[in-house]
């Protein structure tokens, strides 16, 4: 028995790397913020919103994610069908012309009196 040897192929991806940044620990920013009467700038952006705009869906835990997503999956399939059917109002013409082909009909003449054995009365 022999054993087909297989070589490695390394392929170059095209990903690139991140810029790696070194984060400062919070300890030495709570001493520096303090001692140099810093505002605090950084921070998770505001989820709170107004009582007359009442609860927005993408911040209240209880909504029904799988709903938002059908709505949206609803949106994007009547985009599609009605790009479907835009191009299927374009191509009509091209199949109305195809039917308007020519029948010839064609009448043959008994050739020969020969007659099928299958399927058909038993000839006498």
């Amino acid at each position: 028995m022999s054993r087909a040897k297989y070589k490695a192929k390394y392929r170059k991806s095209r990903l690139t790397s991140v810029e790696i940044t070194e984060g400062e620990p919070i300890e030495h920013k709570i001493e520096r913020v303090v001692s140099n009467k810093e505002p605090i700038t950084d921070g998770a952006p505001s989820i709170f919103t107004e009582r007359k705009e009442g609860v927005v869906s993408a911040y209240n835990i209880r909504t029904d994610r799988w709903e938002v997503a059908t709505e949206a999956m609803d949106k994007v399939s009547g985009s599609i069908q009605a790009k479907r059917d835009a191009k299927g109002k374009v191509s009509k013409p091209k199949e109305e012309s195809k039917s308007e082909t020519k029948v010839v009909d064609l009448k043959v003449d008994n050739v020969s009196e020969a007659k099928s054995t299958e399927g058909g009365k038993k000839a006498n």
